[in-house]
């Protein structure tokens, strides 16, 4: 039997220097992975490596090996954070390579998502497949607008239970919202800081740029010629589904995931049945 020596709620943050910054990051891998390929995963805005669903995390690493990754000035990484979602891709990439790896699939979670998009483009070599949560392509007249409160509550100092439940899960499911709850509390030592302000502050600008079509990824999804999974929820109140829709139609080589009665963070309403999901697309030739 293929067995995991960390479990996500319990595995160390672990550092590496590239240059004059020190990046945190957590690895998770079976004794006899499936692929030496391993999966980078690039987080939502203000997400920590704490954020990820333990689960989620758990039931891909059950053959995949893992990399949670942290950028500059998020959590315990120093450094200084990016101010553009190319600038993250660029500092993924340079992780990548100092830890040794001449290839990578990349999987982001919403903001994370942006970046995958654009690592995918800057590095065609390095990047061999790209999952896709939660997330949209840039700017275009097409997209559908985000819920009028959405990004007021995604900026509050902290979050409640109903926060929580309306940012990343559908309306109703308050059970799948505590047990996604329960499970990040499971880590109880060596938790990361929260994202300071001024980096919030940072995000907020990239995210904008990247949304209004200010950064010209949109028109360059056509060179985007890696296999791509997007999964999404049909209850996304950043991403209407539409807007899943127009990524799909403007990747060459992409599938599509919705699932019923979901929010924003589908892997985490359901995070067994996405993880087979990400473990199904990644292990297709």
């Amino acid at each position: 039997m293929n067995r995991v020596a960390e479990h996500a709620a319990t595995t160390p943050t672990t550092y590496f220097e590239v240059g004059d910054v020190r990046y945190a990051y957590r690895e998770l891998r079976p004794d006899n992975p499936v692929d030496r390929t391993p999966v980078l995963f690039l987080h939502r805005f203000r997400g920590t490596l704490d954020d990820w669903d333990p689960l989620f995390v758990d039931e891909l690493a059950k053959t995949r090996h893992i990399v949670l990754f942290s950028d500059q000035e998020v959590g315990s990484s120093t450094g200084t954070a990016a101010t553009s979602v190319d600038k993250k891709a660029q500092n993924a990439a340079a992780f990548a390579r100092a830890l040794g790896h001449s290839a990578i699939d990349v999987l982001g979670f919403s903001m994370g998502g942006f970046v995958c998009q654009a690592i995918a483009l800057q590095e065609p070599k390095l990047v061999r497949k790209v999952v896709l949560i939660g997330t949209a392509s840039g700017g275009n007249p097409e997209s559908a607008p985000p819920t009028d409160i959405v990004f007021d509550i995604a900026l509050h100092p902290q979050y409640s239970f109903e926060d929580v439940r309306y940012l990343f899960f559908a309306e109703g499911r308050d059970r799948e919202t505590r047990a996604y709850i329960d499970r990040r509390g499971t880590r109880t030592s060596g938790q990361e800081r929260v994202v300071k302000p001024e980096v919030i502050s940072k995000m907020v600008t990239l995210i904008g740029d990247f949304m209004q079509g200010r950064t010209g990824h949109f028109e360059r999804l056509k060179d985007l010629h890696q296999p791509v999974l997007i999964v999404a929820g049909d209850r996304d109140p950043f991403f209407p589904l539409k807007n899943m829709w127009v990524l799909y139609r403007e990747l060459p080589n992409a599938q599509l995931s919705v699932f019923p009665q979901a929010g924003h963070g589908p892997h985490q309403q359901h995070p067994i049945e996405v993880a087979a999901q990400v473990e199904h697309f990644l292990a297709a030739p």
